[in-house]
């Protein structure tokens, strides 16, 4: 993940290990080892129009208070399935999601389709995510 960190514009500081295990317990799952990795580097990444949710820190939680665990807990859609863990949206409604199986999440991002409710495998991983939105970004910029 540190090679994709200069893509993210995000200066926010990453949060530690205690932080990423207490929102696990909460969530009930495992994060995959690159988100894990990516938010020890920076906490509440804007990657393009996404926005991925924030891991509640310890040391500031006032700063943190809409939170990765909030966003699933509290004003989570209830048409989504309870199989799907929240990660980042882009303010239209629509979710980038993980799924959870046997107390881990995969790798694999989805985007949950807030009007349709469909579910759509977006990246493989949180690195080709941010790879392919930079990319995405990159062509906008060049017209």
């Amino acid at each position: 993940m540190q090679e994709v960190r200069y893509l993210i514009q995000t200066k926010k500081p990453g949060v530690d290990e205690l932080d990423i295990k207490l929102a696990e317990e909460k969530l009930g799952a495992i994060f995959p080892e690159q988100y894990k990795i990516l938010f020890k580097l920076v906490n509440n990444a804007e990657i393009g129009e996404w926005i991925l949710y924030p891991i509640k820190t310890q040391i500031n939680p006032k700063k943190t208070w809409d939170d990765v665990v909030r966003q699933n807990k509290e004003v989570r859609d209830e048409r989504m399935s309870e199989a799907l863990i929240a990660i980042g949206d882009d303010g239209s409604g629509d979710i980038l999601c993980f799924k959870k199986m046997n107390g881990k999440m995969g790798d694999t991002i989805y985007l949950w389709n807030h009007e349709t409710t469909e579910l759509d495998k977006y990246a493989p991983s949180l690195e080709e995510f941010i790879i392919l939105i930079s990319e995405e970004n990159d062509e906008f910029d060049d017209e």
